[in-house]
Formats: C-alpha cells, sequence, structure tokens
C-alpha cells in the first residue's frame, strides 16, 4: 500500500510566480498569493512555494506574505528560501508553516538540519536536493543548477537522512520543466537507501507522468511545476489540479 501524496510546487520570485526549464528562464506567470488560494481551493494535498531568488539576493522568503497566505489556505505549507538558520524557521512556523526547506544552506552547513529538528520536530524540515546528469553520473547541484559539485548523491542523501531530515525532495534539472515525465532512472538510482519519504519533483505533464512514477518505483510522493501552472504546447497559463475523483482513482490503485 502506498500513501500517495500529489503535490503542488511553486517558484517564487518575491510576490511573483515564475517558471523556467532547467532551471533556466523564468518568466513571471502570475501572483503568489491567488495561485496559492486556488490550490488550497482545489483541496491539493499539500503545497511547496520557494522563492528560488531569496539566496542569490540575500534575503528571505517574505514572512508577510506568508502570514496572508497562512489565513486563507486550508492545507499543509511548505516554504523556502534564504532561510539560513533556526530562528528564522522559527517565525515561520510560529505562523502555522508545517515545514521549512532547506537547500542552499546544506552545502556548507549540515548542523542546520539537527537544530530545526531538535527545536521544532524533523516533520518540519525538508531537504532539497537538485542534481544534473553528467557522463552518466548525478551530480549535486547548488545555486539553482548553476553550481556543479562533486558530491556523491548516495552519500550526500545518507548524510542528510543521518542528520535528522524528515523528508527529501528530488530534483532532476534536466527534467524540470520539460513536462516529459520523471526522471525514472534517477529515483530507482536511489530508492533503496531511502529511509524518509522522498518527493520526487521534475518534468511531471499530467496524472499519467505520476503514476508512472509510482508503477516503476518504491515512491507514493512526487511534484509538479509545469504541469500545474501551463496547458498546452504553448504553456498557456492555466492554474490545473486533478479533480477529487481522478485523485480518488490514482489513489485506489495503490492501496
Amino acid at each position: 500500500m502506498k500513501l500517495i501524496r500529489v503535490i503542488p510546487t511553486l517558484l517564487a520570485h518575491k510576490n511573483f510566480l515564475v517558471k523556467g526549464k532547467n532551471f533556466m528562464n523564468h518568466r513571471y506567470i502570475g501572483d503568489v498569493y491567488n495561485t496559492v488560494k486556488i490550490f488550497s481551493e482545489k483541496k491539493a494535498h499539500e503545497i511547496f512555494l520557494i522563492d528560488i531568488f531569496a539566496s542569490k539576493e540575500s534575503r528571505i522568503i517574505d514572512l508577510n506574505l506568508i502570514k496572508k497566505i497562512k489565513k486563507e489556505i486550508f492545507v499543509p505549507l511548505c516554504v523556502g528560501g534564504g532561510i539560513h538558520n533556526a530562528d528564522s524557521v522559527g517565525s515561520f512556523i510560529g505562523e502555522g508553516v508545517e515545514k521549512i526547506c532547506i537547500n542552499s544552506e546544506l552545502e556548507n552547513n549540515f548542523n542546520i538540519i539537527e537544530k530545526i529538528a531538535s527545536r521544532f520536530g524533523s516533520q518540519s524540515v525538508v531537504a532539497s536536493i537538485d542534481v544534473k546528469k553528467v557522463n552518466d553520473n548525478y551530480k549535486v547541484c547548488f545555486q539553482n543548477g548553476q553550481k556543479i559539485s562533486n558530491i556523491n548523491l548516495k552519500e550526500y542523501i545518507i548524510n542528510i537522512q543521518n542528520s535528522g531530515i524528515g523528508e527529501i525532495v528530488l530534483t532532476s534539472i534536466d527534467f524540470e520543466g520539460t513536462k516529459k515525465g520523471f526522471d525514472i532512472d534517477l529515483y530507482k538510482a536511489v530508492e533503496n537507501i531511502i529511509k524518509v519519504p522522498l518527493i520526487a519533483n521534475g518534468g511531471a505533464s499530467n496524472l499519467d507522468s505520476f503514476s508512472e512514477l509510482f508503477d516503476n518505483t518504491n515512491l507514493s510522493s512526487a511534484s509538479a511545476g509545469a504541469g500545474f501552472v501551463f496547458y498546452g504546447e504553448r504553456d498557456a497559463v492555466l492554474i490545473n489540479y486533478p479533480t477529487s475523483n481522478e485523485l480518488e482513482k490514482l489513489i485506489t490503485k495503490y492501496e
């Protein structure tokens, strides 16, 4: 039995919703606040909201925006962007945010996981890992995919898990925004070492993408961005999420 989760991941630049492909060429597609409200009204399993430029611009995801959002939505929310210490996490948890996503800080500071987990519980901290395939090897990347490290992916995942992480989001930069389906090989390569919930991200176009992933791996959670904000070959902006009946059919398949 799998406990299926289908999660919209929304990328932001301050108060603006943006989307790109392969972590590049991000374009404005709408207002963060209203988009998050729509996904809440559509009863998304949960929502990830990441300000992808916050670290680069030496700031943090807008707390006032998150306060406004939390007053209006009724689904779990995970936020990230420029969060570098446990005190900052406390500000968001205090406003009702369920989870905090950490990425850039993990390059040099694994201790932040233990500090957050000890204060707020492991369930409150999510590690975001971005990877590119280089010469048939998956490389961990930082700085929005611009910095390719020599870190071994499996060792990195094991170390993160040992630090007390509650969840991991693993994103294929090569597939991100392409709507050609998930990188099944990536998730099969790591599934045997995973001891915490793993969320696949990058490449989903519709529920068939999710079904293909769940059929071919041990995963039960996955996320999409382009598939939930674009429609058609020309990527017309259309906020969408599976209906209750569509989700029920998917969930029932794995019971």
